[in-house]
Protein backbone atom coordinates (compact mmCIF):
# COMPACT_ATOMS: atom_id res chain seq x y z
CA UNK A 1 0.00 0.00 0.00
CA UNK A 2 1.32 3.57 -0.83
CA UNK A 3 1.64 6.37 1.01
CA UNK A 4 -1.19 9.12 1.04
CA UNK A 5 -1.67 10.88 -2.35
CA UNK A 6 -1.72 14.80 -1.24
CA UNK A 7 -3.18 17.43 -3.31
CA UNK A 8 -2.25 21.40 -3.27
CA UNK A 9 -2.82 24.54 -4.90
CA UNK A 10 -3.29 28.30 -4.42
CA UNK A 11 -6.06 28.33 -6.24
CA UNK A 12 -9.59 26.63 -4.27
CA UNK A 13 -11.20 25.39 -8.10
CA UNK A 14 -7.79 24.04 -9.30
CA UNK A 15 -7.24 21.76 -6.05
CA UNK A 16 -11.32 20.76 -6.50
CA UNK A 17 -10.01 18.97 -10.11
CA UNK A 18 -6.84 17.91 -8.12
CA UNK A 19 -9.32 15.89 -5.71
CA UNK A 20 -11.49 14.75 -8.31
CA UNK A 21 -8.13 13.26 -10.34
CA UNK A 22 -6.54 12.15 -6.95
CA UNK A 23 -9.96 10.15 -5.97
CA UNK A 24 -9.09 7.51 -8.73
CA UNK A 25 -5.11 7.66 -7.84
CA UNK A 26 -5.57 6.81 -4.47
CA UNK A 27 -7.98 4.08 -5.30
CA UNK A 28 -5.40 2.46 -8.04
CA UNK A 29 -2.00 2.81 -5.58
CA UNK A 30 -4.77 1.72 -2.33
CA UNK A 31 -4.16 4.72 -0.34
CA UNK A 32 -5.60 8.15 1.08
CA UNK A 33 -6.23 11.06 -0.32
CA UNK A 34 -5.82 14.06 1.71
CA UNK A 35 -5.54 17.68 0.85
CA UNK A 36 -3.49 20.56 2.17
CA UNK A 37 -4.60 24.27 3.01
CA UNK A 38 -2.29 26.84 3.54
CA UNK A 39 -3.92 29.83 4.49
CA UNK A 40 -2.72 33.77 5.87
CA UNK A 41 -5.36 33.78 8.00
CA UNK A 42 -8.80 31.68 9.61
CA UNK A 43 -11.09 32.80 7.07
CA UNK A 44 -9.83 29.59 5.16
CA UNK A 45 -11.19 27.08 8.07
CA UNK A 46 -14.85 27.38 6.09
CA UNK A 47 -12.80 26.55 2.95
CA UNK A 48 -11.31 23.44 4.40
CA UNK A 49 -14.61 22.07 5.54
CA UNK A 50 -16.19 22.09 2.22
CA UNK A 51 -13.29 20.71 1.01
CA UNK A 52 -13.63 17.76 3.31
CA UNK A 53 -16.43 16.43 1.77
CA UNK A 54 -14.18 15.36 -1.37
CA UNK A 55 -11.16 14.18 0.62
CA UNK A 56 -10.18 11.81 3.45
CA UNK A 57 -8.64 14.72 5.43
CA UNK A 58 -8.13 17.79 4.84
CA UNK A 59 -4.92 19.37 6.61
CA UNK A 60 -4.70 23.37 7.42
CA UNK A 61 -2.26 25.33 8.09
CA UNK A 62 -2.45 28.78 8.74
CA UNK A 63 0.14 31.64 9.28
CA UNK A 64 0.43 35.05 8.00
CA UNK A 65 3.28 34.14 6.04
CA UNK A 66 1.64 32.19 3.49
CA UNK A 67 0.11 36.39 2.72
CA UNK A 68 3.34 36.30 1.17
CA UNK A 69 3.28 34.78 -2.60
CA UNK A 70 6.93 33.30 -1.68
CA UNK A 71 7.56 29.85 -3.44
CA UNK A 72 10.43 28.72 -1.16
CA UNK A 73 7.97 29.26 1.88
CA UNK A 74 4.95 26.69 0.24
CA UNK A 75 7.59 24.44 -0.85
CA UNK A 76 9.38 24.16 2.75
CA UNK A 77 5.91 24.05 4.38
CA UNK A 78 4.39 21.14 1.58
CA UNK A 79 7.44 19.63 2.48
CA UNK A 80 7.22 19.01 5.96
CA UNK A 81 3.70 18.13 5.50
CA UNK A 82 4.71 15.54 3.33
CA UNK A 83 7.48 14.02 5.16
CA UNK A 84 5.04 14.05 8.51
CA UNK A 85 2.31 12.04 6.53
CA UNK A 86 4.29 10.11 4.62
CA UNK A 87 2.85 11.36 0.96
CA UNK A 88 4.02 9.34 -2.35
CA UNK A 89 2.17 11.86 -4.65
CA UNK A 90 2.14 15.17 -4.26
CA UNK A 91 -0.61 16.66 -6.84
CA UNK A 92 0.28 20.26 -7.65
CA UNK A 93 -1.91 22.77 -10.01
CA UNK A 94 0.30 23.64 -12.65
CA UNK A 95 -0.34 27.17 -12.36
CA UNK A 96 2.77 30.25 -12.69
CA UNK A 97 2.85 29.94 -8.72
CA UNK A 98 2.52 26.28 -8.73
CA UNK A 99 5.19 25.29 -10.95
CA UNK A 100 7.78 27.46 -9.54
CA UNK A 101 6.60 25.48 -5.47
CA UNK A 102 6.77 22.31 -7.34
CA UNK A 103 10.45 22.48 -8.59
CA UNK A 104 11.25 24.14 -5.34
CA UNK A 105 9.28 21.24 -3.66
CA UNK A 106 11.00 18.28 -5.65
CA UNK A 107 14.66 19.59 -5.40
CA UNK A 108 13.91 19.82 -1.34
CA UNK A 109 13.08 15.95 -1.29
CA UNK A 110 15.05 14.93 -4.18
CA UNK A 111 12.41 13.41 -5.41
CA UNK A 112 11.29 13.13 -9.47
CA UNK A 113 8.72 16.10 -10.72
CA UNK A 114 6.95 16.49 -13.85
CA UNK A 115 5.32 19.89 -15.08
CA UNK A 116 2.57 20.07 -17.22
CA UNK A 117 0.83 17.16 -16.76
CA UNK A 118 -2.30 16.55 -19.38
CA UNK A 119 -3.17 13.02 -17.87
CA UNK A 120 -1.86 10.76 -14.89
CA UNK A 121 -2.92 7.15 -14.81
CA UNK A 122 -1.78 4.62 -12.36
CA UNK A 123 -1.70 1.04 -13.74
CA UNK A 124 0.04 -2.29 -11.95
CA UNK A 125 1.95 -0.15 -9.24
CA UNK A 126 2.83 1.93 -12.36
CA UNK A 127 2.11 5.65 -12.96
CA UNK A 128 1.95 6.65 -16.29
CA UNK A 129 1.58 10.67 -17.35
CA UNK A 130 0.96 12.70 -20.62
CA UNK A 131 2.18 15.82 -20.20
CA UNK A 132 2.86 19.25 -22.77
CA UNK A 133 6.71 19.47 -23.83
CA UNK A 134 8.51 21.87 -26.66
CA UNK A 135 6.08 24.97 -26.02
CA UNK A 136 3.13 22.62 -26.20
CA UNK A 137 3.74 20.98 -29.89
CA UNK A 138 3.96 17.90 -28.80
CA UNK A 139 2.69 15.35 -26.11
CA UNK A 140 5.03 13.23 -24.01
CA UNK A 141 4.02 10.13 -22.72
CA UNK A 142 6.40 9.19 -19.64
CA UNK A 143 6.12 6.72 -16.33
CA UNK A 144 7.36 8.33 -13.22
CA UNK A 145 10.19 5.74 -12.14
CA UNK A 146 9.42 6.19 -8.12
CA UNK A 147 7.57 7.05 -5.63
CA UNK A 148 7.53 9.64 -4.44
CA UNK A 149 7.41 12.27 -6.50
CA UNK A 150 5.90 15.47 -7.42
CA UNK A 151 3.37 16.35 -10.50
CA UNK A 152 2.41 19.33 -11.68
CA UNK A 153 -0.76 18.89 -13.08
CA UNK A 154 -2.51 21.24 -15.77
CA UNK A 155 -6.25 23.05 -15.37
CA UNK A 156 -8.59 20.90 -16.73
CA UNK A 157 -7.06 17.68 -16.85
CA UNK A 158 -8.85 16.23 -14.39
CA UNK A 159 -12.66 16.62 -13.69
CA UNK A 160 -14.18 17.69 -10.25
CA UNK A 161 -15.35 15.48 -7.99
CA UNK A 162 -18.69 13.42 -8.08
CA UNK A 163 -17.98 11.37 -5.19
CA UNK A 164 -18.25 12.11 -1.45
CA UNK A 165 -15.49 11.03 0.45
CA UNK A 166 -16.60 12.91 3.62
CA UNK A 167 -13.06 13.24 5.85
CA UNK A 168 -12.16 15.47 8.43
CA UNK A 169 -10.23 18.70 8.92
CA UNK A 170 -7.25 18.46 10.84
CA UNK A 171 -5.61 21.35 11.96
CA UNK A 172 -1.25 21.18 11.98
CA UNK A 173 1.33 23.05 13.18
CA UNK A 174 4.08 24.05 11.21
CA UNK A 175 7.63 25.88 11.17
CA UNK A 176 6.66 28.58 8.77
CA UNK A 177 10.34 30.49 6.96
CA UNK A 178 10.43 33.66 7.07
CA UNK A 179 9.02 35.14 3.50
CA UNK A 180 12.35 35.94 1.29
CA UNK A 181 9.54 38.73 -0.46
CA UNK A 182 7.79 41.41 0.77
CA UNK A 183 3.86 42.17 -0.83
CA UNK A 184 3.86 45.41 -2.00
CA UNK A 185 0.08 45.42 -3.50
CA UNK A 186 -2.41 43.06 -5.37
CA UNK A 187 -3.78 43.68 -8.68
CA UNK A 188 -6.43 41.26 -9.93
CA UNK A 189 -6.42 40.74 -13.57
CA UNK A 190 -9.94 42.38 -15.19
CA UNK A 191 -11.72 39.25 -17.28
CA UNK A 192 -14.19 40.85 -19.87
CA UNK A 193 -16.77 39.18 -22.03
CA UNK A 194 -18.45 35.86 -22.18
CA UNK A 195 -16.83 33.00 -20.40
CA UNK A 196 -14.66 30.91 -23.78
CA UNK A 197 -16.24 27.78 -22.51
CA UNK A 198 -19.81 29.46 -23.21
CA UNK A 199 -19.25 31.43 -26.79
CA UNK A 200 -20.81 30.66 -29.69
CA UNK A 201 -18.25 32.14 -31.81
CA UNK A 202 -14.75 32.52 -30.46
CA UNK A 203 -11.97 34.58 -32.50
CA UNK A 204 -8.82 33.83 -31.29
CA UNK A 205 -4.98 35.25 -32.13
CA UNK A 206 -1.67 33.67 -31.59
CA UNK A 207 2.02 34.60 -32.24
CA UNK A 208 1.40 36.39 -35.55
CA UNK A 209 -0.52 39.03 -33.64
CA UNK A 210 2.61 41.24 -33.30
CA UNK A 211 1.28 44.04 -30.47
CA UNK A 212 -1.22 43.68 -27.64
CA UNK A 213 -3.29 46.78 -29.19
CA UNK A 214 -3.26 44.98 -32.50
CA UNK A 215 -5.71 42.65 -30.81
CA UNK A 216 -8.47 45.59 -30.86
CA UNK A 217 -8.77 44.14 -34.83
CA UNK A 218 -9.76 40.73 -33.44
CA UNK A 219 -11.71 42.31 -30.34
CA UNK A 220 -13.80 44.26 -33.17
CA UNK A 221 -13.79 41.33 -35.32
CA UNK A 222 -15.52 38.95 -32.46
CA UNK A 223 -17.99 41.76 -31.60
CA UNK A 224 -20.07 42.00 -34.90
CA UNK A 225 -20.01 38.00 -34.82
CA UNK A 226 -21.58 38.49 -31.60
CA UNK A 227 -18.51 36.15 -29.85
CA UNK A 228 -15.38 36.29 -27.64
CA UNK A 229 -11.79 36.79 -27.91
CA UNK A 230 -9.28 33.96 -26.78
CA UNK A 231 -5.59 33.17 -27.69
CA UNK A 232 -3.04 30.93 -27.74
CA UNK A 233 -0.50 29.90 -24.43
CA UNK A 234 2.42 31.57 -26.23
CA UNK A 235 0.17 35.01 -25.81
CA UNK A 236 -1.09 34.30 -22.33
CA UNK A 237 1.73 32.67 -21.01
CA UNK A 238 4.97 33.99 -22.97
CA UNK A 239 3.95 37.53 -23.71
CA UNK A 240 1.38 38.19 -20.72
CA UNK A 241 -1.03 39.66 -22.53
CA UNK A 242 -4.70 37.46 -21.14
CA UNK A 243 -4.85 35.56 -18.02
CA UNK A 244 -5.94 32.54 -19.92
CA UNK A 245 -5.61 30.57 -23.27
CA UNK A 246 -7.54 28.19 -25.21
CA UNK A 247 -5.88 24.82 -25.54
CA UNK A 248 -5.40 21.30 -23.76
CA UNK A 249 -3.63 22.96 -20.51
CA UNK A 250 -6.27 26.03 -20.70
CA UNK A 251 -9.36 26.07 -21.80
CA UNK A 252 -11.19 23.53 -24.07
CA UNK A 253 -14.07 25.49 -26.00
CA UNK A 254 -16.49 23.91 -28.21
CA UNK A 255 -17.89 26.96 -29.76
CA UNK A 256 -20.17 26.81 -33.45
CA UNK A 257 -17.36 29.43 -35.31
CA UNK A 258 -13.66 29.35 -33.95
CA UNK A 259 -11.22 31.89 -35.87
CA UNK A 260 -7.67 31.31 -35.62
CA UNK A 261 -5.91 34.23 -36.68
CA UNK A 262 -2.07 33.71 -36.67
CA UNK A 263 -2.22 30.84 -34.71
CA UNK A 264 0.50 28.14 -36.10
CA UNK A 265 -1.90 25.21 -34.65
CA UNK A 266 0.20 23.18 -32.11
CA UNK A 267 -1.23 19.80 -30.71
CA UNK A 268 -2.31 21.51 -27.19
CA UNK A 269 -4.04 23.92 -29.07
CA UNK A 270 -5.70 21.58 -31.59
CA UNK A 271 -6.38 19.62 -28.79
CA UNK A 272 -8.30 22.19 -26.89
CA UNK A 273 -10.40 23.28 -30.36
CA UNK A 274 -11.34 20.07 -31.73
CA UNK A 275 -15.09 20.18 -30.59
CA UNK A 276 -15.95 23.25 -32.86
CA UNK A 277 -18.42 22.56 -35.16
CA UNK A 278 -16.74 24.88 -37.82
CA UNK A 279 -12.57 26.15 -37.77
CA UNK A 280 -12.14 28.81 -39.85
CA UNK A 281 -8.07 29.79 -39.93
CA UNK A 282 -6.18 32.73 -40.88
CA UNK A 283 -2.33 32.60 -41.30
CA UNK A 284 0.13 33.63 -43.88
CA UNK A 285 2.37 30.82 -43.46
CA UNK A 286 0.52 27.98 -45.85
CA UNK A 287 2.09 24.91 -44.43
CA UNK A 288 1.00 26.04 -40.84
CA UNK A 289 -0.50 22.55 -39.29
CA UNK A 290 -3.50 24.43 -38.02
CA UNK A 291 -4.75 24.76 -41.67
CA UNK A 292 -4.87 21.14 -41.85
CA UNK A 293 -7.43 20.69 -39.53
CA UNK A 294 -9.61 23.92 -40.53
CA UNK A 295 -12.42 23.73 -42.20
CA UNK A 296 -11.97 26.83 -44.60
CA UNK A 297 -8.87 28.88 -44.30
CA UNK A 298 -7.27 32.13 -45.82
CA UNK A 299 -3.38 31.95 -46.43
CA UNK A 300 -2.68 35.78 -46.31
CA UNK A 301 -1.55 38.52 -43.77
CA UNK A 302 -3.81 39.02 -40.88
CA UNK A 303 -3.00 42.77 -41.15
CA UNK A 304 -4.79 43.01 -44.58
CA UNK A 305 -7.68 40.16 -44.48
CA UNK A 306 -8.92 40.95 -40.74
CA UNK A 307 -9.54 44.58 -41.64
CA UNK A 308 -10.94 43.86 -45.04
CA UNK A 309 -13.14 41.01 -43.07
CA UNK A 310 -14.34 44.06 -41.05
CA UNK A 311 -15.22 46.20 -43.40
CA UNK A 312 -17.34 42.98 -44.90
CA UNK A 313 -19.32 42.53 -42.28
CA UNK A 314 -19.81 46.27 -41.37
CA UNK A 315 -21.59 46.81 -44.82
CA UNK A 316 -23.55 43.30 -44.53
CA UNK A 317 -24.98 44.84 -41.05
CA UNK A 318 -25.24 48.22 -42.78
CA UNK A 319 -22.55 49.95 -40.72
CA UNK A 320 -20.30 50.77 -43.26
Amino acid sequence: MAGPVLAWSEKKDLLLELLGGGAGLAEALRSSLKALVLAGGPEAASEAEELAKWADEVLLATDEKFSVPDSSVFASAIQDVARSEGADLILIASTRFGREVAARLSAKMRVPCMTGCTSVKAEGGRLLIERTVYAGRAIARQECPSLPCVLAVAPRAFEKPAAERNGKVRTVSLEVPEPKLKLLSVREKELKGPRLEEAEVIVSGGRGVEKREDFAMLEELAKLLGGAVGCSRPIAEDRGWFPEWIGLSGRKVKPKLYVAVGISGAIQHVAGIRDSKVIVAINKDEEAPILSVSDYYVVGDLYQVIPALIEALKRRKGQA
